[in-house]
């Protein structure tokens, strides 16, 4: 069959599956005599934040009703994962079932065989394992047992996503927040909540957008995926200010530790793109982000002939906050609570969300 075909009867498969499970109750699964083990991997492999490897599951079900001679545990590639996830499965998903672009891929990418070994190094490793456990109990199943075990994964996926929808977002009132308790919040958010650094990167990313808002400059790459390095995204930082297309000024935006590796993969990424000359700036958590940095001083760096500036990223927020309108805020308050409420949001991000702004 030709690839469109193919894409659209993957995302047919799941849609149809995600409607079925919809109408089923807990009570139906109980037939199946390995109900209790089912569930117990079906926990491990759904209820955690790392969406890819029920993306992994999703991609071997498809692959396996596209072709029922297809085996995902000795074969994952050979059903053609990206194309049926990304322009399929990932259509059927969009705002049904907290997904990514390219979840199967990020954590299988170039990986045919899924087992131990595969799932070894994984985090979290129970749901790396829990995935191929899932694999292995459905190739050794019956015909109507499997039928059970598949329909109770996509049961599962869609409790686990009515549970995120089921969370309220907070949305404090129009002009009823000062900038500074705005900015303390904010600041707050992404310290305790960051989200492997989605959190961050966003927030910062929307303030510096509102602040050059009105003028001639252009904020780029802040509602780009935090995934995948500079160098293969083919990003000249996390995000960046142009002018007329040309980059002038870069940002890295992070709440871990940064070393010399880190360094030296940035200097690398701006060699590869022609931006070595421009200036970088990190904005992190200072002075904890940069303990393993010898040399800093006046919050600057020279390595490898290379410039680097280091913003405290509290402060940043503070400081950015206070040169912006009421409006604006009102405005990011909208922006980020919407960006807290959609489903790919993790339950911790948003309660944690609600407990900072409630107030």
């Amino acid at each position: 069959m030709s690839v469109d075909i193919r894409n659209k009867k993957a995302r047919d498969f799941i849609t149809a599956k995600l409607d079925r499970a919809s109408q089923l109750s807990d009570s139906h699964f109980r037939k199946l005599a390995s109900h209790d083990e089912v569930q117990r991997i079906l926990k491990d492999l759904i209820r955690v934040k790392a969406m890819g490897f029920r993306g992994v599951v999703a991609t071997a079900l498809t692959g396996q009703h596209l072709d029922p001679s297809y085996n995902p545990l000795t074969n994952f590639y050979g059903c053609n994962p990206r194309s049926i996830f990304e322009q399929g499965i990932f259509y059927a998903f969009q705002n049904r079932i907290p997904c990514g672009k390219s979840d199967p891929l990020n954590v299988a990418k170039n990986t045919n065989v899924l087992d131990a070994e595969w799932a070894r190094g994984k985090r979290p490793a129970s749901a790396a394992n829990a995935a191929v456990d899932f694999l292995q109990h459905l190739e050794n199943a019956n015909e109507v047992d499997s039928e059970y075990i598949i329909d109770f994964f996509f049961h599962q996926l869609v409790k686990f996503s009515d549970e995120i929808k089921s969370i309220k977002i907070v949305v404090p009132p129009v002009n009823g927040i000062a900038n500074q308790e705005f900015a303390s919040k904010c600041a707050q958010f992404i310290l305790e909540y960051p989200e492997s650094g989605t959190i961050p990167q966003y927030v910062i990313s929307r303030l510096l957008s509102k602040l050059y808002e009105p003028s001639c400059f252009d904020l780029i790459g802040g509602e780009e995926s935090v995934f995948g390095t500079n160098t293969t995204s083919k990003k000249p930082a996390d995000i960046w200010i142009e002018y007329e297309g040309k980059p002038l000024n870069l940002f890295e935006i992070t709440v871990k530790k940064i070393d010399f590796k880190r360094l030296d993969d940035c200097i690398d990424a701006l060699d590869k793109q022609g931006f070595l000359e421009l200036p970088i700036q990190f904005i992190c958590r200072l002075p904890t982000d940069i303990t393993s940095l010898k040399g800093v001083s006046n919050s600057t760096l020279t390595y490898n002939g290379k410039v680097f500036n280091f913003v405290d990223i509290a402060q940043f927020t503070h400081s950015i906050t206070a040169l912006l309108l009421p409006e604006q805020i009102d405005a990011l308050m909208a922006e980020i609570s919407s960006f807290v409420a959609v489903i790919e949001r993790p339950e911790k991000t948003k309660n944690g969300w609600n407990k900072i702004f409630s107030n």
